[in-house]
Parts: C-alpha cells; structure tokens; sequence
C-alpha cells in the first residue's frame, strides 16, 4: 500500500481563461502567475504543472528562463518552439517532448502559428543545483509508442539508456494512450519514491485507488504497484516520477 495518496480534481485546479490579454486557457496544477496558494507550491521536485489550451495565432512570445527544467507535452495541434541557445525554429505535434534546461539564462518563445486551437502539457521541475549549462532537445515519438503500453518519455542522466530525453533531475516521466476497452499496463512505484498522475483525455482507473477523470491528477507515494485501466475505450495519461520528499507527508 502507498504511504498515502490525494486527488487533485480538475474543478479545484486554478483555472485562466484565454482573453485578449492572455493566449491560452490554462489550467494551473501548483501556484503560477496569478494563482498563488502557499499550500500547493510543488510536489516534491515537481514545482509546475500548466495545461495550456493555445488559440490560434498566439501564443507565448519570447521571454526568459532560468534554473528550471522544463518540459512540454504535446497534447494536441502544433506548437513552435525556439530558443536562443539552438537559434533554431521546431514545429511539435501530439505526442512529441521537448526538455529544455534553462540553467545558467535562456530566451524561447512557444507558439501557435496555425488555425486551429493548440493544447500542451507545461511542467517545471526544480534542477539539483544553479547555473547549469543551457540545453535543448526534443523526440517525436509516434503514436504506436505509447499506444497500449507506457513509453518512458524522460529520464534522469543516470538512466540515460531508459529514455531518449533526459534531465539533471532525479525524475522520469511516462505516458500511455489505452485505446481498447481491455488494455491494462501496470506501474511498479518503488519505496523512497513518489509519483504526480495526470488524466490528460478521458478517463482512466488507478486500479484500487480512484477513477481519474480528464485533468484530475493523483499524488501517491510508494510502495505500491499501479494498475491503469480506460474506464471506457480510451484513456491518455502521464506519469511523473521522482524521489520522495520528507515534507511530502
């Protein structure tokens, strides 16, 4: 059994409609912007958590970051990024990861250039230390990757073999899209070990725990096996991994 778990439901998550002055309706998990509550800043090394719906032509123009890993989920639509450490623009899709370390001062801009709406996954994770070298990569997986299995999008550098992305952070992330009523894949979260749940389209059952509905997430601590269901025919989810934080209890 975990040492404990807690849904977060996606009506208690601080929600920012798009407007002429902000280009995304967002859903933030943790304290950002102008959502703040010191009760809910991080989740051990797990410090954001944006669910970011794009409107078409706009987006998120060029601004800085620094000592931050950042991730971005590619849920629907296209996004281009561009950063000032590659000079290079990049078109993702559903399905494809970027990780950007922003380190010791780094420029990007994510934005969608295209008629239809653009929604991602925005996560931050706090890096083991300050001024890390700046660094910038991203994998287009496919959909048959995740398909009915969980794809190990990214790891840590001291597992470098397991994904194809990676942070200086001690934290892996997974995702799975169950597509047939009778797809299960299972998760063994060990001791010392803690894990963040998302349910990003429809809806999934973490066997013996709770039924996720679309953005409700579950915090759990190990040990304890996961099991993941579609509560109908289709279930997308994500996984974020990481160390288990004393304060967390």
């Amino acid at each position: 059994m975990a040492s404990h778990y807690r849904k977060k439901g996606a009506e208690l998550l601080h929600y920012l409609p798009a407007s002429e002055y902000h280009p995304a309706n967002t859903y933030f998990h943790f304290s950002f912007a102008n959502y703040y509550d010191p009760e809910n800043m991080h989740y051990g090394v797990l410090r954001v958590v944006n669910d970011d719906d794009v409107k078409p032509h706009s987006g998120f123009d060029r601004h800085p970051h620094k000592d931050m890993e950042i991730v971005s989920y590619l849920v629907k639509g296209n996004l281009t990024h561009w950063d000032s450490a590659t000079q290079v623009e990049d078109v993702l899709s559903r399905g494809h990861v970027q990780t950007v370390t922003a380190g010791n001062g780094v420029w990007h801009s994510e934005l969608n250039n295209h008629d239809d709406w653009c929604r991602f996954l925005q996560i931050w994770i706090l890096p083991p230390k300050q001024g890390l070298e700046v660094r910038y990569e991203n994998h287009k997986f496919t959909d048959q990757d995740r398909e009915n299995k969980l794809l190990h999008i990214v790891g840590s550098l001291q597992n470098e073999d397991d994904a194809p992305l990676h942070l200086n952070q001690d934290v892996n992330m997974f995702v799975s899209e169950l597509t047939e009523s009778d797809a299960e894949v299972t998760y063994e979260l060990k001791a010392g070990r803690q894990a963040y749940i998302n349910s990003i389209e429809d809806s999934v059952n973490v066997g013996g725990i709770v039924t996720l509905d679309e953005r409700d997430s579950l915090e759990v601590v190990g040990p304890m096996t996961l099991t993941f269901k579609a509560k109908d025919k289709h279930a997308h989810f994500i996984i974020i991994e990481m160390a288990e934080w004393a304060d967390e209890q």
